[in-house]
C-alpha cells in the first residue's frame, strides 16, 4: 500500500470531525441520534479490531502472547481515560476525550494498513462513524459555552489534521517492522481500541439512548462484517 493511499484512508477517517463540527454550529441533533450513531460505530469498530488487528496478530504469535499485548493496550487506554475523568462534559473535556480515543484509533488504523492484512475498511468505517457524533457533541458544547464559530471550527479542523497525521505516522514508522513485532503492535492497538469502546463509546450510547441502541450496534457490526 502506498503512502498516498494511507493518506486517503487517514483523511476519510477524520473528515467527519470537521463535518460534525460544522453541522453543530447550525444544528442540534436529538441526543437519540447521537446515541444511535455511537452505537453503530461501536459495532463497526468491533469488527475492525477483531479482523484487521487481532486476528492477523494471533496468526503470527498465537493466542497467549497476543492476549498479553491486548491487555497492555487496554491498560494504557484505561490509565489515560482515568486521568482525564468522565465527569467534565465541557467542550474542551470532550475534545480531550476525542484526542485520547482518536490517537489510539488512528494509530491502530495506520498499523492495520501495513502488510498482507492491509485494507482496514471496517476499522476505517468504525472510526469515521464514531467521529461524527463525537464532533457534534464537543463542538455544540464549545459553541454553547460562547466560543466563536470560527474558533470552534478551527480547533476541530486542527484536531482532525493531527489525527490524520497519527495514521500516516503510525504507518510510516512501523511499515518496516518484521512479522513478530508488527503482530505485537497490532494486538496492542486492538486492546487500545477495545478500551475506548468499553469505557467511552458504548457507555455513552447506552446512557443516552437506552438498551435499544443495541440494534444500531448490530447493524454497524453486520455492515462492517460485510466489508471484510
Amino acid at each position: 500500500m502506498t503512502l498516498r493511499t494511507v493518506t486517503v484512508f487517514a483523511v476519510a477517517a477524520v473528515l467527519p470531525l470537521v463535518i460534525g463540527a460544522a453541522l453543530a454550529l447550525r444544528w442540534r441533533p436529538p441526543l437519540r441520534v447521537r446515541a444511535e450513531l455511537l452505537a453503530f460505530a461501536s459495532g463497526a469498530l468491533l469488527v475492525g479490531l477483531a479482523f484487521e488487528l487481532f486476528e492477523p496478530a494471533v496468526a503470527v504469535l498465537g493466542p497467549l502472547p497476543v492476549f498479553v499485548a491486548l491487555l497492555a493496550g487496554t491498560a494504557l487506554l484505561v490509565a489515560v481515560k482515568s486521568a482525564l475523568g468522565r465527569e467534565d462534559h465541557t467542550g474542551l473535556a470532550l475534545l480531550a476525550g476525542v484526542l485520547a480515543d482518536g490517537v489510539a484509533e488512528n494509530l491502530a488504523l495506520g498499523v492495520a494498513l501495513i502488510g498482507p492484512a492491509a485494507g482496514a475498511t471496517p476499522l476505517l468505517a468504525g472510526i469515521a462513524a464514531n467521529n461524527l457524533p463525537e464532533a457534534l457533541g464537543g463542538a455544540s458544547a464549545m459553541h454553547d459555552a460562547g466560543w466563536p464559530a470560527r474558533r470552534v471550527l478551527l480547533v476541530w479542523t486542527a484536531t482532525a489534521t493531527a489525527l490524520a497525521a497519527a495514521t500516516v505516522a503510525g504507518y510510516a514508522a512501523l511499515a518496516d517492522l518484521g512479522p513478530l513485532p508488527l503482530a505485537v503492535v497490532r494486538a496492542f492497538g486492538a486492546g487500545a481500541v477495545l478500551a475506548t469502546l468499553a469505557v467511552e463509546i458504548m457507555p455513552d450510547a447506552y446512557e443516552t439512548g437506552g438498551p435499544t441502541v443495541a440494534f444500531a450496534t448490530a447493524l454497524g457490526f453486520f455492515l462492517a462484517f460485510a466489508l471484510t
